[in-house]
């Protein structure tokens, strides 16, 4: 096994148990405690977990999986600006790929007066915030249910979104740097995520100010998957020129 994915594997387990043990990983993983202390090392200069004497616990401090009831009140100004803007790209009659973020769940309040919309989500919060929308027709992809993000993810959800083709895909991350792209800090999430972009015809990336120069775990897709790029403040002359460059229209919301 690769490190890169013996280490996704190890924030997985993190992700359930909220602490894990080096004897425990290094016999799962079949190899040496100090190649996991290593692990566990890069991974706490990610700043994903925290070491502790004989093991590690999740970093409650950190961005990359707060619950999504502490993330929907966090800039929830820049998000509210960011959906606005997104709205005036939704013409009556898409069909649409909404995530689970917190973002995202903005856009959606903009979506009830929409005409003859469809809307496929793995969000439970999309879904309830819509249920009365009289103009648009919610399917949700299914899936096991992620609690502290209210998300539906795994296989069933990845292989019920690959059955879509649709007009927009509408996605939120937690990092994007020019070196790693776009990043996610589950696994799991990312694999919903890389679903969407690829039954899209347009791409929408939603991102406000603090999510650029940052990078998490898991790298997305590619930007030339990404058409369009929302985003609440003036980007720096570098980064204007770095998206042009790869053909990303950029929004200033």
């Amino acid at each position: 096994m690769l490190a890169i994915e013996r280490r996704k594997r190890i924030m997985r387990l993190i992700q359930e148990n909220q602490s894990v043990l080096v004897p425990e990983l290094s016999k799962l993983f079949n190899v040496t405690e100090e190649t996991i202390r290593r692990d566990l090392e890069k991974l706490e200069a990610e700043g994903l977990l925290k070491r502790t004497y004989g093991g590690a616990v999740i970093n409650e401090n950190s961005s990359a999986d707060i619950p999504l009831n502490i993330r929907e009140i966090t800039n929830i100004e820049s998000k509210q600006a960011i959906s606005m803007k997104v709205a005036e790209y939704i013409e009556d009659g898409d069909t649409l790929l909404l995530d689970s973020s917190s973002t995202v769940l903005q856009v959606a309040k903009q979506l009830k007066f929409k005409k003859k919309l469809t809307v496929i989500t793995n969000s439970e919060k999309i879904i309830l915030e819509l249920a009365n929308a009289k103009d648009c027709k919610v399917i949700s992809t299914g899936g096991v249910l992620k609690q502290n993000s209210m998300s539906l993810i795994g296989n069933f959800a990845e292989d019920m979104i690959k059955n879509f083709c649709v007009d927009k895909a509408i996605i939120s991350s937690k990092g994007f740097d020019m070196t790693n792209g776009i990043t996610e800090s589950n696994e799991m999430e990312a694999e919903i995520k890389k679903a969407m972009a690829n039954s899209a015809e347009k791409v929408f990336l939603l991102l406000d100010h603090n999510k650029f120069d940052k990078s998490s775990f898991v790298k997305m897709f590619d930007l030339d998957k990404i058409d369009y790029l929302f985003t609440d403040r003036k980007l720096s002359l570098e980064w204007e020129e770095f998206l042009k460059k790869h053909n990303i229209d950029l929004i200033y919301c």
